[in-house]
């Protein structure tokens, strides 16, 4: 992701709909890392993300279906992003 995208992204994650969707899969996973089971330092990352080609711009982090998301830790989180890049959905037409 370039660093203006990133920039945009990371200010969407202090959105009130944001905060509410990650304390939702927080609570589908127990307030556990699901690869640990860490109940410390608790992220919620998204397994793929959706970018929609005609807007030039990515789906907004609240909005993708939940089995989308998975509660990490911090840890496990970083390691997860060293060793795997996270697959980008291109999107034509429409949304999903």
């Amino acid at each position: 992701m370039d660093p203006e995208k990133l920039k945009q992204y990371n200010m969407k994650l202090l959105d009130p709909k944001w905060a509410a969707k990650r304390t939702l899969i927080l609570i589908r996973d127990n307030y556990k890392c699901r690869n640990c089971n860490s109940t410390e330092n608790l992220q919620v990352h998204h397994r793929q993300y959706h970018f929609f080609e005609a807007l030039k711009a990515y789906k907004d982090p609240w909005d993708y279906n939940n089995n989308l998301l998975i509660t990490l830790c911090k840890n496990c989180h970083d390691r997860g992003h060293e060793l795997y890049k996270v697959p980008i959905k291109h999107i034509k037409h429409g949304a999903i």
